[in-house]
């Protein structure tokens, strides 16, 4: 799983795996970029490279649509990398947002709530 998110957001990321983490059915790998395991790069080339490599590596992306305003660059990138390797994109709703961009629901395979079950059920479905 990869999930797209802003260190600023750390807190849905690490609340996505912790939904991940708590259901035994599911053997899953992480590979997102944790803010205690940062990559390394000298441009946004470099970057781009490498969250490339995370992102093919992955089952199944996922975006918190909350975070699209402030991080559109980079989780358009991150789309336009699950798509280039076509991946499936659970997009996520935070609570209390009844919009979503058009990105995420044009490209989302599926758009649930944040609702651990919903979550885990997306990701298990599409993995």
């Amino acid at each position: 799983m990869f999930v797209s998110h802003s260190w600023k957001y750390s807190e849905e990321r690490e609340r996505i795996e912790e939904f991940l983490d708590d259901e035994n059915r599911l053997d899953w790998q992480n590979f997102s970029v944790p803010e205690d395991d940062p990559m390394e790069f000298e441009d946004k080339n470099d970057l781009r490279q490498q969250l490339y490599q995370q992102v093919g590596q992955a089952n199944v992306v996922v975006v918190v649509a909350g975070m699209y305003v402030s991080h559109s660059e980079w989780i358009e990138e991150e789309i336009e990398m699950a798509d280039h390797f076509e991946k499936p994109i659970i997009g996520v709703r935070p609570n209390g947002n009844e919009r979503l961009p058009v990105v995420v629901k044009e490209e989302a395979n599926e758009i649930v709530g944040w609702r651990q079950k919903s979550i885990v059920n997306a990701i298990a479905k599409h993995a």
